[in-house]
């Protein structure tokens, strides 16, 4: 029951928008450990590439979900798409929403990153259709 209640959060994000591991554990009430761990043995028929950590990536598999990433827009691309401390996160930056040439990489050039300052998925939204996804599970 727990493995579904996550992998229909992740079903709940649009194309084009990004959630954290930290987001979609409050909105089904398990830990973003609970989240990640979820989505490496049973995310595989999801849309996984639109979960993120808390710095835009998704650490090991970078590779595996730069072209999906490309596909839908979600990359940051450049230094000006971070913040202040360097990390795109939730806020208001705007952009093209296409990245071109090169995208920005993650903590010590660890790989290309998503922007969820401008990506990030609306959480009252992904919460209103999770709870409808989730209302033939019985508790």
């Amino acid at each position: 029951m727990r493995i579904e209640r996550v992998l229909r959060a992740v079903e709940c994000i649009p194309e084009g928008r990004a959630a954290t591991y930290g987001t979609l554990g409050r909105i089904c009430g398990e830990s973003p450990r609970t989240v990640g761990r979820v989505l490496s043995l049973w995310g595989s028929n999801v849309a996984w590439w639109r979960v993120v950590n808390a710095g835009g990536a998704i650490p090991g598999h970078a590779a595996e979900a730069e072209p999906h990433w490309r596909r839908e827009g979600l990359l940051a691309a450049g230094p000006d798409a971070a913040g202040p401390s360097g990390v795109a996160g939730p806020g208001g930056a705007s952009g093209s929403g296409r990245a071109s040439g090169s995208a920005r990489t993650g903590r010590a050039g660890t790989g290309p990153v998503v922007e969820l300052r401008r990506v990030a998925a609306d959480e009252a939204e992904l919460r209103r259709r999770w709870e409808a996804a989730v209302a033939d599970l019985a508790d």
